[in-house]
């Protein structure tokens, strides 16, 4: 397929080591129950900028241990620029103690944890929306991991934090096999309306049917997505290695939001492929790409 021209933010990928954290979910995904180091991604000089580590779901004692892990992988990993921590939100003010610590570490830029196997009334709770806001106070984003079920209540959340920059995962997860999205588009468009909500075009691969090309299945999302938020709103991801196992797939997912975005300008296609993450995440980058961003903003 070639080199895609859109050289991005990787704004969703994981790594992990069983041999080094624990990972109990590992157990029921036998294809992804090995290392996955930075030697095994797909990232280059060629076609990615940089890249966000996202946590990967270790033994929630182990949140900072991973952080330096990942850290001191930086010197094999020269993409990473920045790292989504898992910090028990759920704890209320008292998650403040675990973000003191997060904040240690240069390159956290933001705080994850999962709410997509969780009741809806979870993320709505007096003491989670009390640790969200002590996020924010800490000048962190909030990635929010949910399925398409749940997209009404993250609203809500939004609502209750106001001041919290929130990244919603992979387009909350529609049902791109099943086909049916009317109730996914529903609650994205009602999501876009909360001004502190951005999203990542990524993980279609893992919601949608293998055994058919994935470009047709996630076209419609993609483009979905965009016209509800626009590109200043959005910006790309892997979801390496749950939704892409191969550097052949990075390649063909890159091509697939490139194709999602034609007609769009300059300014569009660079918010999608680099401006939103960098600016979201408060990642380094080159002055031309700071002056290009400042014009679009």
């Amino acid at each position: 397929m070639g080199t895609p021209s859109l050289l991005v933010v990787d704004s969703h990928v994981h790594i992990w080591d069983p041999a080094a954290l624990d990972y109990t979910w590992l157990a029921d995904a036998p294809t992804l129950n090995k290392p996955f180091l930075p030697e095994d991604l797909p990232h280059s000089g060629a076609n990615t900028r940089a890249a966000v580590f996202v946590q990967a779901d270790c033994r929630d004692d182990q949140a900072l241990k991973e952080v330096d892990w990942v850290s001191g992988l930086h010197a094999v990993w020269p993409q990473l620029a920045g790292i989504v921590a898992f910090a028990p939100i759920s704890r209320g003010d008292a998650v403040a103690e675990d973000l003191d610590q997060l904040l240690e570490r240069p390159l956290v830029r933001g705080i994850r944890q999962l709410f997509q196997d969780r009741d809806e009334s979870f993320m709505l709770d007096r003491e989670t929306l009390a640790g969200a806001r002590q996020v924010a106070r800490a000048g962190l984003v909030f990635d929010a991991c949910i399925r398409s079920r749940q997209l009404p209540a993250l609203a809500e959340f939004a609502d209750g934090v106001p001041d919290l920059p929130i990244v919603l995962d992979h387009m909350g997860k529609p049902s791109i096999a099943g086909g049916d999205l009317t109730a996914w588009r529903t609650g994205m468009r009602e999501l876009a309306r909360r001004p502190n909500v951005v999203v990542k075009i990524s993980g279609a691969g893992a919601e949608a049917d293998p055994n058919r090309p994935l470009a047709p299945q996630a076209l419609p999302v993609i483009q979905e997505t965009l016209h509800l938020f626009g590109a200043a709103r959005c910006m790309v991801g892997s979801d390496f290695p749950v939704s892409l196992t191969s550097p052949a797939n990075y390649q063909a997912w890159i091509t697939v939001v490139e194709q999602s975005l034609a007609g769009a300008s300059d300014g569009e296609r660079g918010s999608v492929a680099y401006g939103t993450a960098a600016r979201v995440y408060q990642l380094a980058e080159e002055p031309e790409q700071r002056t290009s961003n400042q014009e679009q903003d």
